[in-house]
């Protein structure tokens, strides 16, 4: 049965309209222009009432059709008697007039000039380093409060976090460490051979996998693995108001959830440098074995010469550096994270890209500091 809607004049002052049927987008139905123009060319008509017999389902057109009635009558000053309507339609038109619409057309925004987008983008990086710092702040607290023994993390979460940004980590790190030391000793043999200086091979692979690329490859690896990993989980835990629980209880967010991650990945982080480094030369050593007449004790010795203990300690410090960075990130972001699904993927992707690009800047202000001294 179609939509079906009859307007009759009981006299010169009242119209009744009368709904019935089903009113839908898949059935035909009147339009409401013609009972507006009826009502608007009656001058001497005062109230209109809504009857509604026999109305079998309605949707959003039938809503529609009285919102135009409606608006129709009270321009016109005509008193409408809506004591039939049943109430789901009632509330959906109540709300439909305490929310009205904006009428905002494509010509009136404008495109913003390079001195407001330089504006707004300073801006941005202003709070979001603002926020920055005062999660460091918050943070430094709890670890100080830590070391004097005035807070305590509880044992077994540690040892479940220890596992699984150090132990569970080590495949990874193995792999890409292994395939960075392959690439850098193929690189390095393609031109060192032209002058016969393949022994300088183990020179190249060693002193950049001890002083740059194990903790720079590993920083990396850890912001797209545990980094994203403290993001999501935090900020899940907000969305599920989990964090809101916790501070209500009286607990710590900063050492309840982001102490115990940060020292477990400022901990692990130099021991998987250690690990990436030592594969990252295992790796060329296999590639030079392979291509050049270098055996693995002259490869070893040459690596031992070239290789001093304050590139050692170069590495262990940036590694130290760049976990704490990578965790801290992460639980930082995770905290910011809002109430949607869709922020938690939002809020992972900002917590890695924010560790990398963290990471490089750190990276080369250590190379400038350590340039300067002479290290």
């Amino acid at each position: 049965m179609t939509g079906i809607a009859e307007l009759k004049l009981e006299n010169e002052n009242i119209a009744i309209i009368s709904i019935a049927g089903t009113w839908n987008i898949y059935e035909n139905h009147p339009h409401a222009e013609e009972f507006i123009d009826t009502i608007l060319s009656k001058p001497s008509l005062q109230k209109v009432d809504l009857k509604f017999v026999d109305l079998k389902s309605w949707d959003c057109v039938l809503i529609n059709f009285l919102i135009h009635i409606l608006n129709a009558c009270e321009s016109k000053n005509l008193t409408v008697n809506i004591d039939n309507i049943p109430t789901g339609i009632r509330r959906l038109i109540e709300l439909s007039k305490s929310s009205p619409v904006r009428n905002i057309s494509s010509t009136s925004r404008k495109k913003p000039t390079i001195l407001e987008f330089i504006g707004s983008v300073g801006l941005l990086i202003f709070l979001s380093l603002r926020t920055f710092l005062d999660f460091m702040e918050k943070l430094w607290v709890g670890i100080i409060s830590f070391i004097g023994g005035k807070v305590k993390i509880r044992s077994q979460e540690f040892a479940v976090v220890l596992q699984e940004v150090g132990v569970k980590a080590l495949p990874i790190v193995f792999l890409i460490s292994f395939l960075v030391g392959l690439i850098i000793a193929f690189v390095s043999i393609l031109q060192l051979s032209q002058f016969g200086a393949n022994i300088y091979v183990a020179n190249l692979v060693g002193i950049s996998m001890m002083r740059e690329m194990g903790c720079i490859m590993t920083g990396i690896i850890m912001s797209g693995r545990t980094g994203a990993a403290f993001a999501a989980t935090i900020g899940t835990m907000v969305v599920n108001d989990e964090v809101d629980a916790l501070q209500t209880a009286g607990f710590s967010t900063i050492n309840f959830l982001v102490l115990p991650r940060v020292i477990a990945l400022t901990l692990m982080m130099p021991l998987l440098y250690i690990f990436s480094a030592f594969i990252g030369i295992f790796g060329g050593l296999c590639a030079a074995m392979f291509t050049t007449d270098l055996t693995v004790v002259r490869y070893c010795t040459q690596t031992a010469n070239a290789v001093h203990l304050n590139d050692f300690f170069v590495g262990i410090i940036k590694s130290c550096f760049f976990g704490f960075l990578v965790a801290a990130t992460g639980c930082q972001k995770g905290l910011q994270c809002k109430r949607s699904a869709e922020d938690v993927g939002l809020t992972t992707t900002t917590a890695v890209v924010t560790s990398i690009v963290a990471i490089i800047i750190m990276d080369a202000i250590f190379a400038i500091v350590f340039s300067l001294f002479g290290i």
